[in-house]
């Protein structure tokens, strides 16, 4: 199988296992009533879109690091990467801006998710709009996918 169809299955694998997945834990967003953070690996929990206000929740949960895998400016009201990696600093979380575009995965994508995650210790949260892209992301991050 080539690298570009491995990738197409494992995404599919991935997003049908993600739509299945029984929520691990729930926290309450400012924005929305209820999101779930589905854990797809250890220490790292992927989530959907969240707003500036939810950093102070996920970091009560214990997360430490955040990744953000959502490209700035796919809805107006999304708070832009600037914002969140200045209010992540503030709360004393680290932040990864790795944008995943809608069209699908990048190798630079993979990797640069596999050395944020080897730079991170600590629980580690993932958000892009509906938490599928980072899901995927991190499948192939740790599964090997190249």
């Amino acid at each position: 199988m080539n690298h570009k169809a491995a990738l197409v299955a494992l995404a599919v694998v991935v997003g049908v296992g993600l739509y299945w997945a029984k929520p691990s834990s729930v926290f309450i967003n400012s924005t929305m009533e209820e999101s779930r953070m589905n854990d797809v690996a250890a220490r790292v929990s992927v989530g959907p879109q969240i707003q500036l206000d939810d950093l102070a929740v996920l970091k009560a949960q214990g997360i430490e690091v955040v990744i953000n895998n959502r490209p700035d400016g796919e809805v107006l009201d999304q708070p832009s990467h600037e914002a969140m990696a200045a209010a992540s600093a503030a709360l004393g979380l680290s932040y990864y801006f790795i944008p995943v575009s809608p069209r699908g995965l990048t190798q630079d994508n993979v990797d640069d998710m596999r050395a944020a995650l080897a730079a991170s210790s600590g629980p580690v949260f993932a958000y892009c709009r509906s938490g599928n892209r980072s899901g995927i992301l991190l499948q192939a991050a740790t599964q090997g996918g190249s």
